[in-house]
């Protein structure tokens, strides 16, 4: 069977110290946060020691950087996180964490249980978003993702699972744990040649004290023949999950992002993947851009993984489905077909194409891709489309005959409600549901009147709750809402954001960092996705093996050579220079000459 194996370094620091590359190359391999916090989930003033608080460590270790990095009001800081001085505080936001995420202290945390903490302790501090993916029969996870989703400024929680082998090639699931993720190396090869730097916040055993901040490196191992089963599954199914150097495997993730929006040109052309205020080392915004090989953009959409997606392009006669990766720019042709209207992904990765009167679903095929599963007929023509997360319901509007259908993610038409006259779309539709409180919205381009429905509480026959006028806004395209309630539309070639001005209208929401941004007709905005099936992903977290204390961090070597030197002080004028927040070495969120003073200080202590 065909196996790829990394060579493995003695520790993370020989690795790094061996990489010979150019810093231009180097900036292109690797991805890494310098002041990443290294919490420990064993406590004595936590149930069980903490032994089982994995999920909420990992996460406090998250919010902690976010933290430190533009957002003071997620985790209390900036702050020096390695210091005794914070012990106190983290332990009491660890077992509230967990407290609210039904953590068990003898058998641990269900990401179902992390997944609606962790957003709502991320978008009530900022614009950010929440994911959390599991491999499932349909997608799996490779080492790239997570390194992607780290170049868009996420914090990204790699869940490692740990599996019993049966056999055969054959793996069932037994538990996992949480890490957080340091950096990733080698991603210009194939993802089986990257290595990975994490935290891991079960290898330190003092119970009443931080230990030093550390961290721990991994290659992989990749046999496509492997399969794999959650507890719940009757049948082993073949996923891309990559095995670690510790035994378990690179199986899902968490993780926290900056708000981004998915643009197209005027001409609708090309994208262009922006994110605004990313969280990293390097202050100011990102964007990454793809160009479409052919035809013009219909509709996009980013799956659980916000990096990944797939846009449906018009040829004339007849449309194309395409996969993207947003960060690299690389572009996959899945199927064409005839008269494409819109397109959705639900949260499993299935992905739904409307055309004319039917619905197409996507799929993997048994000979390895993503084709066509089937098609339902539609009694009337679906001009746009919306996957509801919280129902899991593809959302259709038709403007010819004013309808507005519910069909379920296995393609059964649930509801089909007339939509009255006096709410009828003119000109493109566009039709999204709030995810506040689950109301559906339509929009046309011909008219600056946006609907919204309530339903009927006896019949729940669909009822026009209002009529809706945005300031300024002329001709509305792309309607949508955010995690927090934000509505989107596009307007005169840019996204106009809108929050509520609290007597029942609306307001423009200048201080949104996608307000009036340039796009084309065509916009996504990032919003907080989950593929859970609590059906088949109900595992909890055992005890990880013992992985070792790992490597001690030396917070001066900025230049990563595992030695101080005159370069590493000039890295620290570079990174003063550019406002990078990995300056502020007396963590009081300012850069001024005491930081200076600060890193002579740690300069001058030397490595351990």
């Amino acid at each position: 069977m065909l196996q790829a194996r990394h060579a493995r370094p003695k520790n993370v620091l020989c690795f790094l110290a061996g990489l010979a590359l150019s810093s231009q190359a180097l900036a292109q391999c690797t991805v890494y946060r310098l002041d990443m916090p290294d919490f420990d989930q064993r406590r004595s003033a936590l149930p069980n020691n903490g032994s089982m608080y994995c999920v909420p460590t990992a996460t406090a270790n998250a919010l902690a950087y976010i933290s430190n990095h533009g957002y003071p009001s997620i985790f209390g800081g900036p702050r020096d996180w390695a210091s005794q001085d914070q012990y106190a505080y983290v332990t009491q936001q660890i077992f509230l964490m967990g407290l609210l995420m039904g953590t068990d202290p003898s058998s641990g945390t269900t990401l179902e249980g992390w997944f609606p903490v962790a957003k709502a302790r991320a978008t009530s501090a900022g614009p950010f978003g929440v994911s959390w993916f599991r491999a499932n029969f349909l997608f799996g996870m490779d080492p790239k993702t997570l390194s992607d989703m780290m170049r868009i400024g996420a914090v990204v929680m790699p869940v490692m699972g740990w599996y019993d082998n049966r056999g055969g090639g054959q793996w069932a699931r037994d538990g996992g744990h949480m890490v957080t993720m340091w950096g990733a190396f080698n991603t210009c090869g194939t993802a089986a040649d990257m290595f990975m730097v994490y935290r891991d916040p079960a290898n330190d055993a003092v119970l009443t004290a931080q230990g030093p901040f550390t961290t721990t490196g991994t290659g992989f191992t990749y046999n496509p023949g492997w399969t794999f089963r959650n507890k719940s599954e009757l049948n082993f199914l073949p996923r891309v999950v990559y095995r670690l150097d510790n035994g378990g495997f690179l199986d899902g993730y968490g993780a926290i992002w900056p708000i981004f929006g998915l643009t197209t040109s005027p001409s609708l052309e090309d994208l262009t993947f922006y994110v605004p205020q990313p969280t990293t080392d390097d202050p100011g915004p990102k964007r990454f851009d793809a160009t479409i090989p052919r035809g013009t953009i219909v509709s996009m959409a980013h799956s659980a993984i916000p990096t990944q997606g797939f846009v449906l392009t018009d040829l004339g006669r007849s449309g194309e489905l395409l996969s993207v990766n947003y960060v690299d720019g690389s572009v996959t042709p899945i199927g064409t077909m005839l008269s494409p209207r819109g397109m959705v992904i639900g949260r499993d990765g299935t992905v739904y194409v409307a055309r004319s009167s039917r619905i197409d679903r996507y799929g993997p095929q048994m000979a390895g891709g993503i084709g066509l599963i089937d098609s339902t007929i539609l009694p009337n023509q679906a001009d746009a489309i919306f996957y509801d997360d919280d129902t899991d319901e593809i959302v259709a509007l038709n403007i010819a005959d004013s309808r507005l259908m519910r069909i379920t993610k296995s393609m059964t038409i649930r509801r089909n409600d007339a939509i009255p006259s006096a709410a009828a779309v003119l000109g493109d539709g566009s039709v999204t549901v709030n995810p506040i409180d689950g109301k559906e919205w339509i929009a046309g381009s011909d008219t600056a009147t946006l609907v919204r429905f309530g339903r009927d509480a006896a019949s729940g026959r669909l009822l026009p709750e209002a009529l809706v006028s945005l300031p300024g806004v002329t001709s509305p395209r792309s309607l949508q809402f955010g995690d927090d309630g934000t509505l989107f539309v596009v307007d005169a070639g840019r996204i106009k954001a809108f929050e509520p001005n609290g007597t029942g209208g609306w307001r423009a929401a200048t201080s949104h960092p996608l307000h009036n941004t340039v796009s084309g007709p065509v916009f996504t905005v990032g919003r907080s996705r989950t593929n859970a099936n609590p059906a088949t992903m109900a595992d909890i977290d055992v005890l990880p093996p013992d992985t070792g204390l790992g490597d001690r961090d030396c917070r001066a070597d900025l230049d990563l050579d595992g030695v101080l030197t005159i370069f590493d002080f000039l890295e620290f004028q570079n990174l003063f220079a550019r406002g990078s927040t990995v300056a502020d070495f007396d963590y009081d969120g300012r850069l001024t000459i005491f930081d200076f003073l600060a890193y002579q200080n740690a300069f001058a202590a030397g490595c351990p």
